[in-house]
């Protein structure tokens, strides 16, 4: 059995190879504050890569943030936090450790209030999300102008096949495995698990940060919406309460299945609440991956 790590958008900047490793130093700092003993090659991982199709595309993300909000939000980064985030990412940056608890303490007068404003800009965006919910065209217009790589795929059947044939390469048919997915990634890879053409053996579905709960993206997704049906095993939904791009778990229609998707609430940074690098590393995460293998 191997475990196929499938990622999300804007990973343009990393190489298939840089990119892995970014995911593997975070997973391995997961598995260390868990004390499990575990050989990563026991594991066998792979992760097919697409992040170099919107190069390919002539196209670029254009997400910020910042430009939906008050400026009063826009409070200065500590310096070693700055120094985290300014990290090239082809050089696999630094992957801060994810504390124990969500209560732990910061260290400083500075730090504290920073992460206070990240956590009110977190609430608001995650509200806004929330209200984008019930106006799905509005929701996909914004898609359309923010998120380039989330449109391509959802609406340009061409990517969409590059982008599954780079994965297929790495998934084959009655093949034990267990899929990881973060983000666009676990639409496409609810997308290929779903396609009768496939006839893969799937152990254990783990989505992250996924915006399947989202009525645009449902909109997009093949009809009837259903459970896969080469999953023979658990469907773990982790989505963090901060993260303002993934508000609700899948418990509602068209996602309330038989047996139910086994969602979780988890904490990751408050400054990056939708990055790999805090949900990768979160002990109940590792947990629902490794278990299989144990």
């Amino acid at each position: 059995m191997k475990i196929i790590f499938i990622h999300g958008m804007n990973q343009q900047n990393y190489t298939a190879h840089s990119l892995k490793e970014h995911w593997l130093k975070v997973f391995k700092l997961g598995l260390k504050q868990l004390h499990c003993r575990v050989n990563l090659r026991d594991l066998h991982i792979h992760m097919p890569f697409y992040g170099d199709l919107m190069t390919k595309y002539q196209l670029s993300n254009q997400l910020d943030l910042n430009t939906l909000l008050p400026k009063s939000f826009n409070f200065h980064l500590p310096v070693h936090l700055h120094q985290q985030q300014s990290t090239p990412k082809e050089h696999t940056p630094f992957v801060p450790q994810l504390p124990l608890s969500p209560d732990q303490p910061a260290e400083n007068l500075s730090e504290r209030l920073y992460l206070t404003s990240q956590l009110v800009k977190d609430r608001v965006l995650k509200e806004m999300v929330i209200l984008l919910n019930s106006f799905p065209k509005l929701h996909e217009s914004l898609i359309q102008q923010f998120l380039i790589e989330t449109y391509m795929y959802l609406s340009n059947p061409d990517f969409m096949h590059e982008v599954h044939q780079r994965i297929l390469k790495q998934m084959h048919d009655d093949e034990d495995c267990i899929v990881v997915a973060h983000s666009l990634g676990s639409v496409i890879a609810f997308h290929l698990l779903s396609d009768p053409a496939y006839h893969f053996s799937v152990q254990r579905f783990v989505t992250l940060a996924s915006p399947l709960s989202f009525r645009v993206i449902q909109s997009k997704l093949p009809i009837p919406i259903e459970r896969p049906k080469c999953l023979n095993g658990d469907w773990y939904n982790f989505y963090s309460k901060d993260d303002f791009l993934t508000a609700f778990p899948l418990s509602e229609a068209p996602f309330d299945f038989t047996p139910p998707i086994i969602n979780q609430e988890i904490f990751t940074f408050a400054n990056q609440p939708h990055e790999i690098v805090g949900y990768l590393q979160h002990h109940e995460v590792i947990k629902a991956i490794i278990e299989p293998f144990q």
